[in-house]
C-alpha cells in the first residue's frame, strides 16, 4: 500500500450528485473489487491499481475553514470518491476534524451525510449526534466471506449492520445504501429484510463500464463459480436486469416498509 501525503487546493467542492462533497483521501484501501471511482488514476496519471494506493490531503482541513465562510448553504456528502473511514482514517484523523471544522465554522448552514464501510465511524457518534448528521452503511450481501472476497479490507457486513443499530440508538438517522445489485450475488430480499431498522435506504445496480467488470468479472468466476452463469446473464442482459430490480425493490418496499429513495442505474 502507496500512503503518500499530499496538498490541495480545495475541499469542500460543488458536485453533481449533490451541493457539496468532501474527500479527504485520494484513493482507497478497502480493494472494493467492483468500485467506480477507479476512474480517477486516470484523471490524475495515478499507476498503482486500484486499492493499493492513498493520499492523505493533509492541509484540507486548514483549507476547509476559509471555504466554509464563503460557502453557500447546502447538503455535504462524505464521501465521494473514497471511504473517509478507511483505516488510515484511525492515524490521520482527517474526517474527524472535518467534522469538528463543520461544527465549528459552519454555523447552521449545511446538512452532512456521511456514507462508510467501516465500523471506524462509531468513534465519532459524538460528532454526527451533535451536527444533526446521517450515516449510511453500503452492503450489497449480508454474507461475512462473500464480503472478504468482493470488499476485502472493508468491514464485514455483520459489523457495518451492528453499527448502524448502534448509532440509530443515540438518536441519528440512518440509511441503507444497497449497493451495488450484483447479479447472482446480491438477495435483495434477506438485505431489505436486515436493513428494515433503516429510516429509508438507495439501491443502486452495478455499473457495468468495461473498467469495473474487467475487474469484476475474473473475481466471480474463481471465488463464486456456481454464480457465475447468473452474473453473466445478468450483465449481458442489463436492461432486463435493471427492471427486475427497480420492480423487487419497490415490492420489498412494501413488504418491509422500509422506504427507498431511489433505484439508482447509471
Amino acid at each position: 500500500m502507496q500512503i503518500k501525503e499530499i496538498q490541495v487546493k480545495s475541499c469542500l467542492n460543488k458536485s453533481k450528485l449533490t451541493d457539496y462533497v468532501i474527500n479527504p483521501y485520494t484513493g482507497c484501501s478497502h480493494a472494493c473489487t467492483y468500485c467506480y471511482a477507479d476512474f480517477i488514476r486516470r484523471f490524475q496519471n495515478i499507476k498503482e491499481k486500484w486499492g493499493e494506493f492513498v493520499y492523505v490531503k493533509i492541509n484540507c482541513v486548514e483549507i476547509l475553514k476559509k471555504e466554509l465562510e464563503k460557502a453557500k448553504p447546502g447538503h455535504i456528502w462524505m464521501s465521494s470518491v473514497c471511504d473517509c473511514y478507511m483505516p488510515i482514517e484511525e492515524k490521520y484523523k482527517l474526517t474527524r476534524m472535518i467534522l469538528e471544522t463543520i461544527l465549528k465554522y459552519g454555523g447552521n448552514k449545511f446538512t452532512i451525510e456521511i456514507l462508510t464501510k467501516s465500523a471506524l465511524v462509531k468513534r465519532d457518534f459524538d460528532l454526527l449526534k451533535q451536527l444533526d448528521a446521517e450515516l449510511g452503511m453500503s452492503i450489497n450481501s449480508l454474507n461475512d466471506e462473500t464480503s472478504r472476497k468482493l470488499e476485502p479490507n472493508a468491514s464485514s457486513p455483520s459489523e457495518r449492520v451492528k453499527t448502524l443499530k448502534d448509532v440509530k440508538d443515540k438518536g441519528i438517522r440512518v440509511f441503507a445504501f444497497i449497493s451495488p445489485v450484483i447479479p447472482g450475488i446480491t438477495n435483495l430480499e434477506e438485505v431489505f429484510r436486515e436493513l428494515s431498522f433503516c429510516d429509508y435506504a438507495w439501491v443502486e445496480i452495478l455499473n457495468i463500464k468495461s473498467y469495473i467488470i474487467e475487474r469484476l468479472k475474473p473475481v466471480i468466476k474463481k471465488a463464486f463459480p456456481e454464480k457465475y452463469r447468473e452474473f453473466e446473464s445478468g450483465i449481458n442482459n442489463y436492461e432486463e436486469f435493471c427492471d427486475k430490480v427497480r420492480k423487487e425493490a419497490r415490492e420489498l418496499e412494501k413488504r418491509f416498509g422500509l422506504r427507498v429513495e431511489e433505484v439508482v442505474v447509471h
